[in-house]
């Protein structure tokens, strides 16, 4: 008789990790729900390796994120040349065109003021909104920090950018602040050559006290920004005035030729110019307001050249005396001379 196989023992579930039923069953029969999905986010396939579009940005994303994607979306390219990689004194060079960099590039910034403080400047809060209370724009301004004494001013038209640069000073909180126009080769040491200014214009024959011919008649001169009032309503007829932007380290001509014939160039006239107020401008030093003879910074700087050459004049003094054959006594007398008048040659005679 064959001894009876007891039955195997069933162990207890206690040590089964625990789920909840509905985990259970969905483990249990995955086919069930297969094919459900919520109503609000169908299925994403994946067509021909196509990644798909990312979702557009919503409130709960980032401010960042938000500008970004803004700015991807509304930003226009610029048509550039490729720029040159080289390299330079052992450095990475990259060298763009000269008309990409100064003309194309330009368009993205081409409505920007420089602000320049002369003395301390305000928290950028206080600037921003005494800004706006001072002007009356028509579009959106822009304030960016830039240094301790400058900050860029990027507004949105060309009628703002004009009526706050002309201002050519504002005070912000007691502080002075010079109003100048952003170029592509700014310096923060440096102030730009180019300024508003006035023309007149006597004797300007009176159909041609509007912009759209004053703005050709002027063009070997500068830009034409504005009339003056008078000029614009036609009140007074003795003289023409004009806004026009000028660089003021080149040469300002005092007539202009008004043809009025392409057959015969004779017919016409000298019209006079007459600039007002233009300001003075080193080139030395880089700044308005003082000439070449009259700037400080130079005057400092020759101030200095005078004493270094003075000491090296006084060093080949005192190798000469060294190098001469003469007693100890000699060469201090001759030293004492020398110190006490530096700009006379020493005496080697006695």
């Amino acid at each position: 008789m064959e001894p009876k196989i007891p039955p195997p023992i069933k162990v207890s579930s206690n040590f089964d990790s625990y789920r909840p039923n509905h985990q259970r069953n969905n483990q249990d029969s995955p086919r069930k729900h297969q094919n459900k999905f919520p109503a609000n986010n169908p299925p994403i396939r994946i067509i021909n390796n196509q990644i798909p579009d990312p979702a557009p940005p919503s409130i709960t994303q980032s401010l960042a994120t938000r500008l970004r994607a803004n700015q991807t979306k509304n930003a226009t390219p610029i048509d550039i040349s490729s720029p040159i990689i080289s390299t330079r004194q052992g450095n990475p060079s990259i060298t763009f065109h000269e008309e990409d960099f100064m003309q194309k590039m330009l368009g993205r910034c081409k409505f920007t003021l420089v602000g320049k403080f002369t003395n301390a400047m305000p928290k950028m809060e206080i600037i921003r909104k005494s800004f706006i209370a001072q002007t009356q724009l028509i579009g959106g301004v822009k304030i960016a920090h830039f240094n301790s004494r400058h900050i860029y001013i990027d507004l949105d038209n060309e009628a703002d950018h004009i009526s706050v640069w002309t201002k050519q000073k504002m005070h912000i909180a007691g502080h002075p602040m010079k109003l100048q126009v952003w170029t592509p080769t700014f310096k923060p040491a440096e102030e730009t050559p180019i300024v508003p200014i006035w023309i007149t214009l006597p004797e300007l024959p009176w159909h041609c006290y509007y912009m759209d011919i004053l703005t050709p008649l002027l063009s070997p001169i500068g830009k034409a920004l504005y009339l003056d009032s008078a000029t614009m309503q036609k009140t007074r007829g003795s003289v023409a005035k004009v806004r026009v932007q000028i660089d003021i380290t080149k040469e300002r001509p005092q007539h202009v030729w008004l043809g009025i014939s392409e057959k015969d160039p004779t017919l016409g006239k000298w019209q006079i110019i007459e600039f007002e107020d233009v300001p003075s401008y080193c080139l030395y030093c880089k700044h308005q307001g003082h000439s070449q003879g009259e700037c400080p910074v130079k005057e400092r700087d020759e101030e200095i050249k005078k004493r270094k050459e003075l000491k090296v004049n006084k060093k080949a003094q005192d190798k000469q005396l060294d190098q001469t054959p003469m007693g100890n006594h000699q060469n201090d007398k001759i030293r004492e001379k020398t110190q006490s008048n530096p700009y006379s040659p020493p005496c080697l005679c006695c």
